[in-house]
């Protein structure tokens, strides 16, 4: 296959939707050669950070000197970035050339189970099959692996015992997969713990810390909580933040009040590694003032100011309030929004609605976007103008008209629509 063929037939992979399980998996890493048994991994799991923490763990271990894989969902602003490395000289992303040889090993034998009357894997289990061979083909001496869908039986757990298990803070997202409380989503991403291997979690809510609690004790798995008393902000703007943990006082590149929670879970991870790749303070300091990770309260513009939010949930709405309010005091906010008609949308709405003066909402790409007027009807149930917009830019476009001199625009939701701002390296 070329690139334009590789594409094709992802996008037709993604038309079977999702299924869990690990049966498919197992076998299409068996044909491939069992890539994943031969490399190492800290795992991440979790509702809210995952991306940002795997970010921040990988780019201190770079700055160590270790070529470190990246694996990470879903892209956002474009396909290859889901398979990436990282070392001391930066990142690169999986360039087209080898992104269409490894869709063509993997279909092969995709096809050969599909010939032996098995079901085709998904198109997750697909680009994890291909991360773990680009990977192997990097010569990448550690793979920080992010979770697509809970834990348990997602496609990334055909991995053995990592280095480190990471859970980031639960919350009730994909409550009708995962479970319908913070406890039973808690126990499935607690999945990813494997016999006698470390743990390291942040945790808010004390029933999701229970949860995973147990599933470590029935493990023999030694686990180190990150506490919130621990962290304190000392510094917080737009061009960064600096928090103190544990005494140590460290700085984020990235904005958010948030981030310094997955600074801390970051931190802690990279301590509790084994040899050689655990790590002092001023590689950790080093490694997190470098990292960077788009999409995440990221200022792409500062004339007007406009910021970009994955804040697809209710958690991500209540740290994504926390850091307006904090960073932005005072100032008019206008909204572009778009969210999955699977997620809390309602509870978002009226979460986020004091922040904002007015909002143009979009629908998503793909099945699971929730039509822009029925999301435009909630806001103005809430007392706040709210126009609908065919496309992110168009929705740009309005809410930049309404800008005074000192306002901001925020688009925040699914990270899906993200990819169709064009503006976006223009800005």
């Amino acid at each position: 296959m070329n690139y334009e063929e590789a594409v094709q037939y992802i996008q037709n992979a993604a038309r079977s939707g999702m299924s869990l399980g690990l049966s498919r998996m197992r076998e299409l890493c068996r044909r491939l050669g069992n890539p994943e048994a031969k490399l190492r991994f800290i795992h991440v799991a979790g509702t809210n950070g995952k991306g940002s923490v795997a970010a921040f763990i990988s780019s201190v271990l770079a700055a160590g000197g270790f070529l470190v894989g990246r694996y990470s969902s879903p892209a956002v602003f474009c396909r290859e970035e889901c398979i990436q490395c990282q070392d001391a000289e930066g990142t690169r992303l999986i360039d087209r050339e080898m992104f269409a040889r490894i869709v063509t090993e993997t279909a092969a034998a995709v096809h050969e189970m599909e010939r032996d009357g098995w079901d085709s894997p998904t198109v997750f289990e697909i680009e994890t099959a291909m991360a773990f061979l680009a990977f192997l083909h990097w010569e990448c001496r550690i793979v920080v692996l992010e979770v697509g869908l809970g834990g348990r039986e997602d496609a990334t757990n055909v991995i053995g015992t990592p280095l480190a298990a990471v859970i980031t803070p639960v919350g009730r997202d994909h409550a009708a997969v995962l479970g319908d409380t913070v406890a039973e989503i808690a126990a499935e991403k607690a999945g990813i713990i494997k016999e006698r291997g470390q743990v390291i979690t942040f945790q808010r809510e004390e029933e999701a810390l229970t949860a995973i609690a147990r599933e470590a004790e029935k493990r023999q798995a030694p686990l180190t909580v990150v506490r919130a008393e621990d962290i304190r902000i000392l510094s917080a703007g737009l061009e960064g933040t600096t928090f103190s943990y544990r005494g140590e006082n460290f700085r984020l590149a990235v904005p958010g009040v948030y981030q310094a929670e997955n600074g801390a879970l970051a931190i802690e991870t990279c301590r509790r590694l084994p040899e050689p790749f655990a790590s002092g303070t001023e590689q950790q300091m080093l490694g997190l003032r470098r990292a960077l990770w788009p999409g995440r309260f990221e200022v792409v513009s500062t004339r007007p100011l406009i910021i970009l939010d994955g804040a697809h949930n209710p958690d991500g709405i209540r740290a994504l309030a926390d850091s307006l309010r904090t960073l932005l005091p005072g100032r008019r906010l206008h909204g572009v929004m778009g969210v999955f008609a699977d997620k809390e949308y309602g509870t978002m709405v009226e979460m986020a609605a004091p922040l904002f003066s007015d909002v143009v909402a979009i629908t998503p790409p793909g099945e699971r976007g929730l039509d822009a007027e029925i999301l435009a009807r909630l806001w103005r149930e809430q007392g706040r103008p709210a126009a609908v917009a065919e496309t992110p830019m168009e929705a740009l476009a309005e809410a930049v008209a309404r800008c005074g001199d000192t306002d901001a625009v925020v688009l925040f939701g699914s990270l899906s629509f993200f990819r169709e701002l064009a503006w976006r390296e223009e800005a």
